[in-house]
């Protein structure tokens, strides 16, 4: 059984036991989108680079069994230093005892999605789902067949004192495995969080991991938000993440994207007032035969938004990357500021990247450039660091170091910073 049979054998399932409500017929509208334009294919000019062929072949399965002692990997994990807030799923299941809450503030609420439906319904209905569209075949999968997920709710004025950490782990030990997580997070006026999403798989067989994170941050709020990529093994992972802000917010994405034989990340910002600040900021390390898509839109809504996307590459031995980032500026965005660099360093003659930066600008006054380069580690400083009695890994770490440390800066958890340039190491 292909992936598009288990997904009509799966929703067919659902349908026979499910209660006749908005969450059903929004599920229902977006299978029904699923049906109709399918997975996208090479043809398709968004997906030009990125084949899902293989994916679609393998009978990946949902479920929710699972023997691993999730907890000592948790405690073996690389993020296991940061004090945080913390919510765990396995194979898309919420595992509650492995779930921390340090807040005091009982209005801060993070509890699952199926949760949130019942508990906090007013919230919910009046955002998820409002921010997508189902034309997109993952978006409208995962909309149809969504595991459980993160609810996050910062009420007005609120901040959260400490980061929240959504940790997704892939236990592919029985069988190839299908999660779909779904997250929610609603930031209102004047508030703040720091969100990280975590994600780890262990197991002999292949999982395809299919994220859909919903993000609206409304006026005066702030969002940091960090998604570090670490799954091992045959694992597929496509992310796709919304965010949707107001008037005077600042976010700062960062995404890090350390192993994983497959991935595609896809973020879209909607800047929907004026005085919107949006940091994009991306570093990605394949080696072996890894492949990695950076995906990327920026739409400057209203007048004078900011934007500065800088996503960053090292690639080894045969792996493959992709860039496509888009700034679209609408006719009404005066003084709009966007910038977009995309670099890359190829370790190996055998690496490969495909990158396309774009502008589309349907504004007269503005401030815009982008621009990518590709090229392999700089002889000169490599020479002078030789001849002070520096070896040649070391030399290599250093610059590479120092390639990334743009990335770096833009972090503002210290001990991430510190995984970062040991994965770095590990790496390279």
């Amino acid at each position: 059984m292909n992936l598009f049979q288990q997904i009509e054998s799966e929703f067919n399932l659902y349908e026979q036991q499910a209660q006749k409500d908005n969450f059903f017929e929004y599920r229902k509208s977006a299978f029904d989108a699923f049906q109709k334009n399918g997975l996208p294919t090479t043809k398709h000019e968004e997906w030009k680079y990125t084949n899902l062929s293989k994916i679609a072949e393998i009978g990946f399965a949902s479920t929710c069994i699972s023997n691993l002692d999730a907890q000592s990997l948790l405690d073996a994990g690389i993020l296991n230093t940061i004090t945080a807030n913390k919510i765990v799923f396995v194979n898309g299941c919420l595992f509650p005892d492995l779930s921390v809450w340090l807040e005091e503030d009982a209005e801060l609420v993070c509890t699952n999605l199926a949760n949130a439906r019942k508990a906090h319904a007013a919230v919910f209905e009046a955002h998820f789902g409002k921010y997508l569209q189902l034309e997109e075949g993952l978006i409208a999968m995962n909309s149809a067949l969504m595991s459980d997920g993160a609810f996050v709710y910062v009420p007005a004025g609120k901040q959260m004192k400490f980061p929240l950490m959504i940790t997704n782990i892939t236990d592919a030990n029985a069988g190839h495995v299908l999660q779909q997580p779904r997250n929610l997070i609603v930031i209102e006026k004047s508030a703040s969080a720091t969100i990280i999403e975590n994600y780890i798989a262990v197991g002999s067989q292949s999982s395809f991991t299919n994220v859909v994170n919903e993000i609206f941050v409304d006026e005066n709020a702030s969002l940091e938000h960090y998604k570090v990529q670490r799954a091992k093994g045959e694992t597929y992972h496509n992310n796709y993440t919304q965010i949707f802000q107001n008037a005077n917010t600042n976010i700062n994405q960062v995404t890090l994207t350390l192993d994983g034989q497959w991935v595609r990340n896809n973020l879209h910002f909607y800047m929907n007032g004026e005085n919107c600040n949006s940091l994009l900021y991306g570093l990605y390390i394949p080696d072996g035969n890894q492949f990695v898509d950076n995906h990327s839109r920026v739409d400057h809504a209203k007048p004078n938004c900011f934007s500065d996307e800088k996503y960053k590459g090292i690639l080894k031995d045969k792996s493959v990357a992709v860039f496509n980032g888009k700034i679209m500026v609408h006719l009404d965005a005066q003084k709009t500021n966007a910038y977009q660099r995309n670099q890359n360093i190829l370790l190996s003659n055998d690496a490969t990247v495909n990158t396309k930066p774009q502008l589309e600008i349907f504004a007269d006054d503005v401030k815009c450039t982008h621009g990518a380069t590709i090229g392999q580690l700089d002889e000169e400083p490599m020479f002078y660091l030789r001849s002070r009695g520096i070896s040649e890994n070391e030399a290599r770490k250093l610059l590479l170091n120092a390639f990334a440390d743009d990335i770096a800066e833009k972090i503002k958890i210290p001990e991430l910073v510190q995984i970062l340039e040991s994965e770095i190491e590990r790496k390279l």
